[in-house]
């Protein structure tokens, strides 16, 4: 027995990975103490464990933060119904979350799952082989506060440039705890492609500092995730979509700004449906928005003579954004955009914003979960789902055989409609418009 005490002591001090610390500083001890408060509640099924990787999703305690809730839309969605636990704390390493589990933070909670990712800021202060030792001493730590909950333990996500000495070690460190966990009870899951492209670079879009992801990267994580966790959690997935098609990761944008701005038409989008009957909607992107119906922003004054002929008194609402792609269009309705209308019917367009960004099977899948998201939302509402409009001047350009790879169609030039083009479109779809929402 002192043998062991005294072999632990030597490892020790040799790893500070391993030694539990404190970080003598207020705001981080102040957030330690809302952890323990929120924790002594004893109400937590989820709790992730962790840095300020973890701490920037969102969820409880919210100490107020700049950076807090960067995902929050997904961390309510995904985890909102067990009452998780936020137990990240920027800048920690792994000894300071020993430490902090030594002093209450798991209070009173017994929770199904806890989720584990730490070890990225010991990287410039211990080897791989140290970190490793670190990480796993908290899997041990948790075993033994709470021995029934089921431990996943996420690789460390990737960080920097593909080659980087940092990149390295994480790879490193992974590889030695994907070995070690299934003798020690330890669910193991490594979500790194996640986040990076073919060639292993993190895009900004996922990770604006390649480190810390933001909402498009957290929405990656929990769709990664997702299915192993609700495995754990003994529950039906939210989600098995492939989160390395950015087609399906809902996200929201505000490209257009110069001409609209995204989020505003959201909320006039949701002020429009409580206040008005919609039964006919009309979803998509520029090439709808540009139609021109209700509700109105851009500077419009009054809907396009087009929409108001064959629309206007068929209770029709026009849900189009300018440059939306459909990964845009999924946030728009997991948001609640149809929630308030009654509808009947429902023309979607959309995908030619994603043919420089996804092939065609990611933008097929894309639109696909689109029109499963709707057809769950609203099961009683006919869908019209129209092929993508050809796009380019000419029958060479690469976003026209794009176009025509994703659905097999030859339409006529242009990308936007003019009025003609509308006045084509409303004609070629009015016998369906009038079988199922009446006539004009």
């Amino acid at each position: 027995m002192l043998s062991c005490v005294l072999g632990f002591a030597l490892a020790s001090l040799q790893n500070s990975a391993i030694v539990p610390a404190s970080v003598q500083d207020t705001g981080w001890m102040n957030r330690h103490n809302a952890m323990v408060a929120f924790a002594q509640k004893g109400e937590s099924q989820l709790v992730f464990i962790g840095d300020s990787i973890t701490h920037a999703f969102g969820g409880d305690p919210d100490t107020g933060e700049p950076f807090h809730n960067r995902g929050k839309d997904t961390w309510d969605l995904y985890y909102g119904a067990d009452k998780p636990l936020n137990l990240g704390i920027s800048g920690d390493r792994t000894q300071n979350v020993l430490w902090r589990l030594d002093n209450g933070e798991m209070g009173t909670c017994h929770p199904k799952v806890a989720v584990v990712m730490i070890g990225t800021n010991n990287l410039r202060f211990n080897t791989p082989a140290e970190i490793e030792a670190g990480v796993e001493a908290i899997c041990d730590k948790v075993q033994a506060l709470t021995p029934k909950t089921k431990i996943l333990l996420l690789g460390i996500f990737p960080r920097e440039k593909s080659d980087s000495p940092s990149r390295k070690a994480i790879i490193e460190i992974n590889g030695e705890l994907a070995s070690w966990a299934p003798n020690h009870r330890v669910e193991y899951l490594d979500i790194g492609k996640a986040f990076v492209d073919a060639n292993g670079e993190i895009s900004t879009d996922v990770m604006p500092d390649l480190l810390h992801p933001f909402a498009f990267g957290y929405r990656k994580w929990a769709m990664a995730m997702e299915p192993t966790l609700a495995r754990l959690m003994r529950r039906r997935p939210k989600t098995t979509l492939d989160p390395t098609n950015s087609a399906v990761v809902p996200v929201t944008h505000n490209r257009d700004y110069r001409k609209y701005d995204w989020m505003t038409r959201h909320a006039l989008t949701l002020q429009y449906a409580k206040d008005h009957v919609c039964k006919l909607a009309f979803l998509g992107d520029s090439i709808n928005h540009f139609y021109g119906g209700p509700p109105l922003d851009r500077g419009l004054k009054e809907p396009g003579a087009v929409w108001q002929a064959y629309y206007g008194n068929r209770d029709a609402v026009d849900i189009g954004f300018g440059w939306d792609r459909t990964e845009n269009v999924l946030w728009r309705l997991e948001q609640g955009e149809l929630n308030s209308m009654p509808l009947k019917a429902m023309s979607i367009m959309i995908g030619t914003n994603n043919v420089d960004f996804n092939t065609p099977e990611q933008i097929r899948d894309g639109i696909q979960a689109i029109v499963n998201l709707v057809r769950a939302q609203k099961p009683k509402a006919k869908i019209l789902l129209l092929a993508i409009f050809p796009r380019g001047e000419q029958p060479t350009d690469p976003g026209r055989l794009k176009v025509i790879a994703v659905n097999k169609l030859i339409a006529e030039i242009g990308k936007h409609p003019t009025d003609k083009g509308y006045q084509i479109w409303a004609e070629a779809v009015e016998p369906w418009m009038t079988a199922n929402v009446g006539p004009k």
